[in-house]
């Protein structure tokens, strides 16, 4: 399978040379597969009900890491899909499949769509040397729109304010299929701000007549290690959270949160910021793309019934 290993990776840094972590195959940690130019590793992520991880994904996923080569990436994807998904114990409802792939590596991911995968979420990255293309009527960085709120690093005094914020995007991206809203959300949410939102990474809030009425989070380097190995530059943070009030949407707010975070994380030597958007979101897809972010992989996904 060196060749497959090789000829993908190839593949792979010509479509997209940001993309890293397509050189092999992790060598444990799941069942490994093999078929006519493909090889991959299956594993099986379950989550517990009351664990917050639990609020950005089904509670039991089964993953694919695929490598594929050969003259048609496609069918010796299709193969390797096949076999994997022939071979899957004790498929339930509510259970879910889910390949990630270089978003920009298309030649394969034919084999995803007619077998019933859908692109759900992309990683998307923005090299913070790069200039973004402004919005309507933004103005320079840290500047602001007449009336609109301003932007300040939060504080403990605006915990309260955070968690029903981080409460909200998760309630609206539940919309999309992957995230879901448990009884436990509240409370998960309500213990990560506290420990480790507020004292351990970088946040801050929009607010007008004292209300705050936006909020971001980003993950320093240190705290994002986990994507970081994704993407061939360092070091890289991972923008977690970004939510603007509906009645606030569109009036110049949400620019300059990311502004602002964008500035703080270049001023301390962060080369590219990380982050997550479902796609079917009307709102984040077209936002995200105005503010410099790109693709770096899309998830593929297919919901047991």
């Amino acid at each position: 399978m060196d060749n497959v290993i090789r000829g993908h990776a190839a593949r792979v840094r010509a479509a997209d040379p940001l993309v890293a972590g397509h050189e092999g195959l992790p060598g444990a940690g799941g069942v490994r597969l093999e078929t006519r130019d493909a090889a991959g590793l299956a594993s099986v992520d379950r989550i517990d009900r009351g664990d917050l991880r639990a609020s950005w994904s089904p509670l039991v996923v089964h993953r694919l890491q695929a490598r594929v080569g050969g003259p048609e990436p496609e069918a010796a994807l299709g193969g390797l899909l096949d076999r994997w998904m022939a071979g899957l114990r004790d498929p339930g409802p509510g259970q879910a499949l889910a390949v990630s792939w270089p978003s920009r590596d298309t030649a394969p991911v034919r084999a995803l769509a007619v077998r019933g995968f859908a692109p759900i979420s992309v990683a998307a990255v923005r090299r913070l040397g790069e200039r973004s293309a402004r919005t309507p009527g933004a103005g320079r960085l840290g500047e602001r729109e007449v009336g609109a709120p301003a932007v300040r690093r939060a504080t403990a005094d605006d915990a309260e304010a955070v968690v029903r914020m981080y409460e909200r995007l998760v309630a609206y991206d539940a919309q999309f299929g992957w995230v879901a809203v448990r009884d436990s959300t509240p409370a998960r949410i309500k213990e990560l701000v506290a420990a480790e939102v507020l004292p351990l990474e970088w946040c801050w809030v929009a607010e007008t007549g004292g209300r705050p009425v936006g909020c971001v989070i980003v993950q320093p380097p240190g705290r994002s290690r986990w994507i970081g190995k994704d993407v061939r530059d360092s070091p890289v943070a991972y923008l977690g959270v970004m939510y603007v009030e509906p009645a606030w949407r569109g009036r110049g707010v949400g620019a300059p949160l990311v502004d602002v975070a964008h500035r703080h994380a270049s001023e301390r030597g962060v080369s590219s910021m990380m982050l997550h958007h479902a796609l079917p979101n009307p709102l984040s897809t077209p936002f995200w793309a105005r503010r410099g972010y790109r693709p770096l992989t899309t998830q593929w996904v297919l919901h047991l019934r």
